[in-house]
């Protein structure tokens, strides 16, 4: 049985989430204005001034960073409901990352004067950012754990396992349609394109995953 899923279908299936419905209550004029963005676009930029928070209600965004070498190294995809540049207004005001839109996306911009004072004010809207933080820590902290463990193809099988949502034992293989690049892939998984190709070679080999064509991939889920 092949079951066939596109890898932001998550996004769709979790609805709005608490801060969502918490940032269209403190900020009704900004989310009837929410802006679009194209795919494969820049919502901000390392180093800049964070000027706005942005509120991801529809599509997928990655956060990444580049280091003084030029090596880029991407963060996991964020999902709709997720809140960007809140931590990075309160630790400095600086953008720690930049971010980059791998779908097309809606997202509501609140200025950051009347969000650092909602922030202050409203202890609904802090405690569902404290939320968000832990549980953006813990997928981080399993992510740094797995680059640090784990050889080139089986992170790439993870990663592909992660894109597919590989939950139900008993599917035999997934197909997943993902807006990923292969240079994306690579930046996820903490190696270059090349690593990544042979990586794959390796797996097909093993006969647990493999690209079906562009952009597309099937993954065989781990045995729970």
């Amino acid at each position: 049985m092949v079951v066939t899923r596109s890898s932001t279908e998550g996004a769709d299936r979790h609805g709005e989430s608490s801060i969502l419905e918490i940032i269209r209550r403190l900020f009704p004029r900004e989310s009837a204005s929410a802006i679009h963005v194209c795919a494969r676009d820049f919502v901000f930029h390392q180093g800049n001034r964070v000027e706005a928070v942005h509120l991801l209600t529809r599509g997928s965004l990655v956060l990444e960073r580049v280091d003084e070498a030029g090596r880029m190294v991407m963060f996991g995809m964020q999902k709709a409901g997720t809140l960007l540049g809140w931590q990075d207004l309160v630790d400095g005001a600086v953008h720690r990352n930049s971010c980059q839109t791998i779908t097309s996306c809606d997202l509501i911009v609140v200025p950051r004067e009347p969000f650092s004072r909602a922030l202050r004010e409203n202890e609904s809207l802090l405690m569902s950012l404290m939320q968000q933080a832990a549980a953006q820590a813990n997928s981080y902290e399993e992510h740094i754990f797995r680059l640090s463990t784990l050889d080139v193809p089986e992170r790439l099988y993870w990663m592909l396992c992660t894109l597919a949502d590989t939950t139900d034992a008993d599917e035999r293989s997934v197909e997943v349609s993902t807006p990923l690049m292969k240079r994306d892939i690579a930046a996820l998984v903490g190696a270059t394109p090349e690593s990544v190709s042979r990586g794959l070679r390796r797996l097909q080999k093993m006969k647990v995953a493999e690209f079906t064509r562009r952009n597309t991939f099937t993954v065989v889920p781990p045995k729970k």
